[in-house]
């Protein structure tokens, strides 16, 4: 008798739950940034984000409107759409309520063309002594100022930047303008020893984040300045505050000390040239809880600068107190960035 019960509950309990199915057809426009009409879309691929990316349907080419079928979208989780659009990625995220999804989604393109001058680059580093080597991460600001506004191509010129050859647990990731999820990128070796970004660059101000570890076996690593050279000057802050960074003669490294925040110490290389060969080394300081590594990094605090004032002072204050807070590969665990904040 209970046994016919739990089968009778059971039955009733999934025939509730199917009543709440809903199916729900995806829909929007496409924009034209470049001729500010309508748009263009080579494609339009639909992915659930639970996890990792779960392929959920596809489109071909469509013209000012898109629509996919009626499915049942899997609940909590949020929608990714991804529109190719001349051989570059758009990347849309719809959150996962059903006000939401049942929305008009509004997504802008841009026509291929910007060329290099018009692609200005801001770059900074920061290491962190750990037990089982120095961690190092990069912040690269990529402004595209192309007007009218298209996106840049990297086959007409990679934008390569530098990875020191004994670098292990290199991860890259792209946070693109008016986005707040940033995307997985591969880290394809350039013509000039460095890794390539390997996306185009879309109108705005874009954010490549870029992490590896140097094993505590390396007394010292060289990398030669590619991307990091543009503005002639590069900061670089430290983590504990005491460790020391060193460079060759040819190169000095400047300590700087005024508008510091608490905790970090701040240096600066000057009148870099493209091509030019840095020999770090890192002396001192008590090393810092690990960071557990993960094919599925995180960036906590996602979009955290749109411009940068070249005053030395303020970009050291600013992008200190940046440093702190927000650029660093945060992982799930929430002890793990207690531990590293």
């Amino acid at each position: 008798m209970f046994l016919r019960y739990r089968f009778l509950i059971l039955a009733l309990f999934l025939l509730s739950s199917a009543s709440y199915a809903e199916k729900i057809s995806i829909f929007g426009t496409i924009q034209n940034g470049t001729t500010k009409g309508f748009g263009k879309a080579d494609s339009i691929r639909m992915l659930a984000l639970q996890g990792a990316m779960v392929p959920l349907a596809e489109i071909g080419p469509q013209n000012g409107k898109f629509r996919f079928p009626e499915m049942d979208l899997p609940e909590g989780a949020p929608i990714l759409l991804q529109i190719q659009y001349q051989g570059v990625n758009y990347n849309k995220m719809i959150p996962p309520t059903t006000q939401f999804r049942t929305s008009p989604q509004e997504v802008t393109v841009y026509d291929t063309g910007a060329n290099r001058k018009q692609i200005a680059i801001k770059s900074l580093m920061q290491v962190m002594r750990e037990k089982k080597g120095l961690r190092v991460f990069k912040l690269f600001l990529i402004d595209n100022v192309s007007n009218p506004p298209k996106s840049y191509d990297p086959k007409v010129g990679a934008l390569e930047y530098s990875v020191a050859k004994e670098a292990t647990e290199v991860l890259a990731q792209l946070q693109q303008p008016e986005s707040k999820m940033a995307i997985p990128l591969g880290v394809p070796e350039g013509p000039n020893g460095g890794r390539i970004l390997d996306r185009a660059v879309l109108p705005g101000s874009s954010e490549l984040q870029v992490s590896y570890l140097i094993p505590s076996s390396v007394d010292r690593f060289s990398e030669r300045m590619l991307i990091e050279s543009e503005n002639g000057k590069y900061p670089i802050f430290v983590k504990p505050q005491d460790m020391e960074v060193v460079t060759n003669e040819k190169t000095p490294v400047v300590k700087l000390d005024k508008d510091v925040p608490k905790g970090l110490s701040a240096y600066v290389l000057n009148a870099l040239s493209f091509g030019t060969m840095v020999e770090f080394q890192f002396k001192g300081g008590k090393a810092l809880p690990s960071m557990a590594n993960s094919p599925n990094p995180e960036i906590w605090n996602g979009s955290i600068l749109t411009s940068w004032d070249l005053s030395l002072f303020a970009v050291i204050g600013f992008l200190g107190f940046l440093f702190t807070l927000s650029f660093i590969f945060v992982y799930r665990k929430q002890t793990e960035r207690k531990n590293n904040l």
